[in-house]
């Protein structure tokens, strides 16, 4: 198994893998507390309500590792939440997925640090969240941790599902895809013409062959055959 060494490499690393999470939650392959009971010891896992963000599970985790109580929580997760998080952290944080879920990325992880109070008498510490809408699903996926143990967090994830060298190697170049050119790379893959496409999408026959020359390009593939391979790799098919 590879292993990451610098802050970008895990990162990136921890993007995909809770884009590989959110595929084996839609693939019906695994549970969310099946993934927590995988996850070390220092990282909670939570499901949110995509219409108003509010949790619809979260582990127990949670009320060990910060300093925030169950009661708490169950009042008003939003004020609970608020009140172990540094001035401004929660709205900003709040704000930023906010524009993450309406832009043309919201099919892509987005990952940010909050600062959270661990107990009543420690300082706040960076906690870093990958969130990841589910796709075919009204919820979000959020994984967080310690930002000081990015690294050995990262590492430890990513031997929890066998991470293919393919989707590594192509995982930037599907970052890189707008909503409109994965809704052209499944219907291609779905074998579909260029004039079936265009009445589909209610755009020109000639704007979907120019999208077709683009993502030729932005993938690097020359065979249809490459083109099915990373629909499927990628969960579009």
């Amino acid at each position: 198994m590879y292993k990451y060494t610098n802050e970008k490499e895990i990162i990136e690393a921890l993007e995909r893998q809770a884009f590989l999470f959110e595929q084996q939650i839609v693939l019906g392959k695994v549970k969310v507390k099946d993934i927590e009971e995988m996850l070390p010891h220092t990282v909670t896992l939570g499901i949110h309500d995509l219409d108003n963000i509010r949790p619809t599970y979260y582990s127990k985790r949670l009320f060990e590792l910060y300093a925030v109580t169950r009661e708490m929580f169950g009042e008003d997760p939003f004020l609970a939440a608020k009140k172990v998080t540094f001035p401004g952290d929660f709205d900003k944080s709040a704000r930023l997925l906010a524009a993450h879920l309406t832009s043309d990325r919201k099919q892509l992880p987005i990952s940010f640090v909050q600062r959270l109070k661990v107990s009543d008498d420690q300082d706040f510490e960076g906690i870093f969240t990958v969130t990841n809408r589910i796709q075919h699903s009204p919820e979000l996926v959020s994984i967080g941790f310690k930002l000081s143990e990015l690294g050995i967090v990262g590492n430890k994830m990513n031997r929890l599902f066998e991470e293919t060298l393919y989707v590594r190697e192509n995982y930037q170049k599907f970052t890189q895809l707008t909503t409109r050119e994965i809704e052209i790379i499944t219907l291609l893959a779905l074998g579909y013409q260029n004039n079936e496409i265009a009445d589909q999408l209610f755009i020109s026959k000639a704007t979907v062959e120019q999208h077709r020359k683009n993502l030729k390009k932005k993938l690097e593939i020359k065979r249809f055959v490459d083109l099915i391979r990373f629909a499927q790799a990628f969960d579009l098919i």
